[in-house]
């Protein structure tokens, strides 16, 4: 009998010992995972921070291709805005001087966007300056409108303009409806 008791005791040890080690099993498995979830965790808080850095780096580098840009723009100018008149003393008008002299040395047919590059300026503030270089010279400026709703801008010399001194096409534009389409 008290060999059984024995051989019970053995056993019912044996039981215990295997539930602990399971227990700390349990445990270690548990504490692994919350190390795992943890390591995580940071590792997404790395990746946000990446992420944030990327798109900072993004913006900058669209800040330097715009200022690039607007040192081009005004590299490209040869006759200083400062010999403008007393009359013209506005930035509109100044940036319409500025327009008429970059046209005059490299003529041809230019977007609004075009404009938006060369001089560095929004696109609403392009629009205004178009306007105004059309007000101070409209003998050699030309705006037109084009496809839905583009305008263009050129510089006519006296020679061409003599030239051609046609009706008004279907592509010269009203000034009522450029002074609509700056407003919308």
């Amino acid at each position: 009998m008290f060999e059984e008791l024995l051989e019970i005791y053995r056993i019912k040890v044996e039981e215990i010992e295997k539930e602990k080690r399971e227990a700390q099993s349990m445990i270690l498995l548990v504490t692994a995972m919350e190390k795992i979830s943890q390591e995580m965790d940071s590792k997404q808080s790395d990746i946000d921070l990446i992420g944030r850095l990327i798109d900072q780096v993004d913006r900058l580098s669209k800040e330097v291709s715009d200022l690039k840009s607007q040192f081009k723009a005004r590299k490209g100018r040869i006759a200083p805005v400062e010999e403008a008149s007393s009359g013209e003393k506005t930035a509109l008008d100044k940036h319409a001087r500025s327009l008429i002299d970059i046209m005059m040395e490299r003529p041809g047919r230019f977007t609004t966007n075009e404009l938006v590059d060369m001089l560095g300026l929004n696109k609403t503030t392009v629009i205004n300056v178009m306007k105004r270089a059309y007000d101070l010279d409209p003998m050699h400026v030309r705006m037109t409108q084009g496809k839905r709703r583009k305008l263009y801008l050129s510089y006519v010399s006296d020679d061409e303009g003599q030239k051609s001194e046609l009706p008004t096409g279907s592509e010269e534009a009203d000034p009522m409806k450029i002074e609509l389409m700056a407003m919308t």
